[in-house]
């Protein structure tokens, strides 16, 4: 049964962003708290388990993030009939047929860890340990992908609290779940780094069923070539942009591997904690996208822009707190993982350059977030994946390796690609060429003007 979003509503300001965000926000910062819980549960298995669940969750998400970014079609579409008052209902279906082809391909993905990983400088055990957690990880891909199918299409309706409580279930259950399945308890085998990754499928099992019962799509809808061709239209290049995108960061750890497994280390800790404001800032993406999204549906120009504005006020805000706090708390924020002392000397270091990014990281994340709610995938695309290999990987190993900064190297690689891109995506949304050709002409911007005004 379909329950319709409400409408755009006629000013969008900082409350508005954050009334979509906020539930996001918890999700994304309990699946935060989920993986960095698996990371200390993982941590008393040894460096050599960090290192290889750093290098084979990276190698996975290479598939999942394109997957991840195909369905996020699903989510500007969406979010775009919602806003002209269509009906969605197929585009559930759709998600659902597509997560299922994405699934089963992602069980071809499987055998590639124990070729690609050593590939990547991991040693000998790391290999055995990765390939052991991705070959468990990977057989539940089609989970992952039929959760991200369903988050899309709640959000796009403007409903962020019913995927907040699925995500809150899956993600308790897997912290739950962790120390029974790694350590063993009872009747129940201690199963190492794998335990970590069925902990996971079964409590992305148990989440996926939450969102199945809450969505209730009615009777049974087949395959729909025209909105599958929206979908793959819209998604495809966020599909090829997030794939490369984590294809570049996997060439990125492959260099921090190199540099040793102390800095590998340290990258996979630091990089659990700065998620803490990376993923309150994509969350807030994600709701200047839905808004944009809607805003464009509804053929109102100035909303998409206010929705752009006040998503990067709200962002900066908050990043910026958990930068200072990043640079002011290294020692406690590190002392979480009992990192040894090379390890947390590392540390240190990249926590100051992370603190150093996150303004720069705000406008970025936020500027993405609203070309893709306008449909502006292929200039996201072509703009992320540039910067990754153009930037980021050559200027992290020049300064890295070539330089001999180490990891503090690499990661100021990372900040020069986030300032360049903030400033790309500022002078793309600083002019019209963003919107759809409707929005951009004059009659349809007088149009909205009084529409605005009889309100």
């Amino acid at each position: 049964m379909e329950r319709r979003a409400v409408a755009v509503p006629a000013r969008i300001g900082v409350g508005t962003v954050l009334g979509l965000a906020w539930p996001i926000m918890i999700s994304m910062l309990s699946r935060t708290v989920m993986t960095t819980a698996d990371t200390i549960f993982v941590g008393h298995l040894g460096t050599s388990a960090v290192a290889a669940i750093g290098l084979a969750s990276t190698l996975s998400f290479v598939y999942i993030a394109f997957g991840w970014g195909l369905l996020g079609g699903i989510n500007v579409a969406v979010s775009q009939a919602t806003g002209a008052g269509r009906s969605v209902n197929e585009h559930w279906w759709q998600a659902m047929w597509m997560a299922l082809v994405l699934g089963v391909v992602g069980l071809m993905v499987t055998p590639l860890g124990p070729m690609v990983l050593p590939a990547l400088g991991a040693s000998d055990e790391a290999t055995a340990l990765g390939s052991a957690w991705m070959s468990v990880r990977m057989g539940g891909a089609g989970l992952v992908f039929a959760q991200v199918g369903l988050i899309a299409w709640f959000q796009g309706r403007g409903d962020t609290r019913t995927p907040m409580v699925a995500t809150l279930i899956t993600n308790v259950l897997n912290i739950a779940l962790d120390p029974v399945l790694i350590f063993g308890w009872g009747p129940v085998p201690a199963l190492g780094i794998a335990g970590a990754a069925w902990a996971t499928n079964a409590s992305l099992l148990v989440g996926l069923g939450w969102l199945l019962v809450r969505s209730r799509p009615g009777a049974l809808v087949g395959f729909r070539r025209g909105v599958v061709r929206e979908v793959v239209r819209l998604g495809s290049p966020m599909a090829m942009h997030f794939a490369l995108d984590v294809l570049a960061f996997t060439a990125f750890v492959a260099i921090l591997a190199r540099v040793g497994e102390e800095a590998l280390a340290a990258h996979v800790i630091v990089v659990r904690i700065v998620s803490v404001s990376f993923l309150p800032g994509h969350a807030v993406s994600e709701a200047t996208s839905v808004l944009v999204g809607q805003a464009v549906g509804a053929g109102r120009r100035v909303a998409a822009t206010e929705a752009w504005r006040a998503g990067t006020r709200l962002a900066v805000g908050l990043m910026a707190a958990m930068g200072a706090v990043f640079l002011f708390l290294p020692g406690p924020l590190l002392g979480v993982f009992e990192p040894s002392d090379d390890v947390a000397e590392a540390g240190r270091a990249l926590l100051l350059v992370a603190a150093g990014f996150q303004l720069f990281d705000a406008v970025a994340m936020v500027g993405f977030g609203a070309l893709k709610g306008a449909g502006d995938t292929r200039f996201t695309m072509v703009l992320g994946v540039s910067a990754a290999w153009l930037i980021k990987l050559p200027v992290g190993l020049l300064l890295a390796v070539g330089v001999g900064w180490g990891a503090g190297g690499a990661w100021l690689g990372m900040t020069v690609e986030i300032v360049l891109l903030a400033i790309a995506v500022s002078w793309r949304l600083m002019g019209t060429r963003w919107l759809p050709a409707l929005l951009t002409s004059s009659e349809s911007t007088e149009a909205e003007r009084l529409a605005l005004a009889a309100k």
